[in-house]
């Protein structure tokens, strides 16, 4: 059986919340009263969540979420668990609970699980994500969009990972970086399907990105005028190109 830290919630998080006066009566609103008390009552997870942003009257004295590690690696067929005990664990997605909190490193070996793992998270708070293990896979956009939702990232490595609509179409690199406002580091591997256009560049410029590495260049890649642009445009930034 799992190991989870049942309501554990971050110093910083606690210091807020016990300052916190939580309302006794729903706020004013077009929705009866009786409907607003209904719904703090009876709100899944997810759902507290969301209301607990909108009004403080809909603020748990009990964290609705469990919290579970700081460090995950999914496997093909296993979540691997590795800073909060002793000894590694290994477990099987229907072993986990439905209301993980999620919050450090998230390593994806595998995509087998993604989402479903995914789908037993209420919340992320992930500083690094990475998916440089796996090979010509694809992601979805949604998946995407839920594990950078703190929009507190740092690092993101995508390997050769492509980001895709519900149509299939493949998410420029320039819409991914929307979600990651606090990156400072990017790396991924040079993908035929994804050009490094303009607007990625001005991007990256106009960041906080402070290191941004690609693998897998082709030998006629312009790194002359690329590296240019980069030096005139943001001299801190370290650029790391690797070629075939």
């Amino acid at each position: 059986m799992a190991n989870y830290r049942n309501g554990k919630i971050s110093a910083d998080i606690l210091q807020i919340t016990s300052k916190i006066k939580i309302p006794k009566w729903p706020p004013k609103s077009d929705f009866p009263a009786d409907i607003l008390k209904f719904m703090k009552k009876n709100a899944t997870e997810k759902q507290a969540l969301k209301l607990m942003k909108t009004n403080k009257y809909f603020i748990r004295e009990k964290c609705p979420f469990i919290y579970f590690d700081d460090y995950f690696v999914l496997t093909q067929n296993f979540v691997h668990q590795t800073h909060s005990t002793p000894k590694a664990m290994y477990y099987r997605i229907e072993e986990l609970p439905n209301n993980l909190g999620i919050s450090g490193t998230l390593n994806v070996q595998h995509e087998n699980l993604l989402s479903q793992f995914i789908s037993k998270c209420i919340i992320f708070d992930l500083k690094c994500l990475n998916f440089n293990w796996l090979k010509n896979v694809k992601i979805s956009y949604n998946d995407f969009k839920f594990l950078t939702s703190s929009g507190r990232l740092e690092k993101l490595d995508l390997g050769p990972t492509n980001v895709t609509s519900k149509n299939g179409e493949i998410i420029p690199y320039e819409s991914l970086l929307d979600h990651t406002p606090a990156l400072r580091r990017l790396c991924l591997e040079y993908n035929r399907y994804l050009i490094l256009s303009q607007k990625f560049i001005e991007k990256i410029c106009a960041s906080n990105l402070e290191k941004f590495e690609v693998f897998k260049l082709p030998k006629n890649f312009e790194r002359e005028a690329f590296l240019a642009y980069l030096a005139k445009k943001k001299p801190n930034l370290r650029v790391l190109l690797h070629f075939k």
